[in-house]
């Protein structure tokens, strides 16, 4: 299980996706106070401003997931099923991401600072759950041919 490159590419997604849960994703002023945003919440000087747990919420399932498939070595179909619904789902925390950005900052006056580094993490997440996708599909097809020489 843990001797195969699927296993630790998806490993590495989960933590990918762990770093964007817990670092700041964007940072702003506002009023010259600055506000961290961060898949918790918006803080403004250490208080939350608000909250988003939902977030927060897609980032911790999708890396839980992760995992998850790393112990369905198994049944590669599910295997590949899964991590592409989790591919979806990291899709969705950008989208949840750009829709929390665009909904708050025109009515907060919040001005962009720059962009921080857990808006990356999700990126490369997919990139590697796409690369063990294609290695799992490679050892079925692996299997499937053992299968068929051994009728």
């Amino acid at each position: 299980m843990l001797q195969r490159i699927q296993t630790l590419l998806l490993l590495l997604a989960s933590v990918c996706m762990l770093v964007a849960t817990v670092t700041p994703l964007a940072f702003f002023f506002f009023n010259g106070e600055p506000v961290v945003f961060e898949a918790m919440g918006m803080y403004r000087n250490g208080d939350l401003e608000s909250s988003t747990w939902a977030l927060f919420a897609i980032g911790a399932t999708s890396a839980l997931l992760s995992v998850a498939t790393v112990f369905l070595y198994k049944t590669r179909i599910l295997q590949i099923r899964i991590s592409v619904f989790n591919i979806f789902l990291m899709i969705g925390f950008y989208l949840y991401f750009g829709f929390l950005i665009f909904n708050i900052n025109p009515e907060a006056g919040l001005q962009f600072q720059k962009i921080g580094v857990g808006v990356i993490m999700p990126v490369i997440a997919i990139i590697l759950t796409y690369l063990a996708i294609r290695k799992i599909g490679a050892d079925e097809i692996l299997v499937r041919s053992f299968h068929r020489l051994r009728k």
